[in-house]
């Protein structure tokens, strides 16, 4: 992201996220916020059903697999927390949070679980004052709380915060750690397991390391790399999902689950005839604190 401003990512994301809504069945993900957090240009785009196949479909339809990335983890993310929440959870963090609109959604949840979204100090701030010009109401819940990854840890951050690293917490960890360098992401899930209390959970998804991909998701890959380096947001990180594993296992976290991009297909898109799938380069893992 470039220096002093919001991620352009963002935009894209809450446009895939609006244009599922409008123009996809069956639904993987709900978000009817979507379309007004999301950029003026954006919003032209995905209200206008011809303007949407032009762009989505047919200029951007090499990345059709990153809109089943973008939708499914944030399904997978939620369905997790779900349960966690059903076991008693009552602290969310969203790490990266972006134009997230989780607190918005689920407002049955005020009394029971207070949200901190984690962002970067620009984007936090071109949300906020978004929300404000929409005269959309923060709920009560609801804690924004500025940080940059590349120079703060996370215990850092909510140190600034109401959060308590003495209760159970739920972190989610969404379309970020690409953006970051390989010791930024490993030095975030230390921060993580030494800061929260055992039993907090963790979801996060990453990019699988080139060498272990085929010639054909390279290219794919290649192509968003482009894509992503044009609005100043390059991608870093890679990883070996075995060695990535065995780092987590070090760290103090055990795996509650690991959901490689197959594993993505059977859940989530085999019954789907719309071209929606998962990216073949990215996998989802879901780690709890010993």
């Amino acid at each position: 992201m470039e220096k002093g401003k919001p991620s352009s990512t963002a935009e894209f994301v809450a446009a895939v996220r609006a244009a599922h809504l409008l123009y996809d069945r069956p639904l993987l993900f709900e978000d009817p916020f979507a379309i007004q957090l999301t950029s003026a240009t954006w919003r032209v785009i995905c209200g206008n059903r011809l303007l949407h196949w032009l762009v989505m479909k047919k200029t951007l339809g090499a990345f059709r697999s990153l809109h089943g990335q973008i939708l499914a983890r944030s399904r997978y993310a939620e369905d997790q927390l779900d349960n966690a929440i059903s076991a008693g959870m009552r602290q969310y963090v969203l790490i990266g949070a972006g134009l997230d609109s989780f607190a918005l959604r689920r407002q049955d949840l005020i009394p029971s679980l207070k949200v901190y979204e984690l962002d970067h100090p620009a984007t936090q701030m071109m949300k906020r004052d978004r929300l404000n010009r929409l005269r959309i109401p923060i709920p009560p819940n609801l804690e924004f709380v500025p940080v940059d990854l590349e120079r703060e840890t996370i215990a850092e951050g909510l140190a600034k915060s109401s959060h308590s690293p003495a209760s159970r917490t739920f972190f989610s960890w969404l379309g970020t750690t690409l953006y970051l360098s390989r010791e930024t992401v490993l030095s975030t899930l230390r921060s993580v397991a030494t800061y929260a209390t055992p039993g907090s959970e963790l979801v996060f998804d990453y990019r699988i390391s080139d060498e272990l991909l085929s010639a054909n998701v390279k290219k794919t890959r290649e192509k968003i790399r482009k894509f992503t380096a044009r609005r100043g947001e390059p991608l870093k990180s890679t990883f070996d999902p075995s060695a990535l594993l065995e780092e987590a296992s070090r760290l103090g976290f055990e795996v509650a689950e690991h959901l490689p991009p197959e594993e993505q297909w059977t859940r989530y898109f085999a019954k789907r005839n719309d071209g929606l799938r998962p990216i073949a380069s990215s996998s989802f893992l879901h780690l709890r604190i010993h």
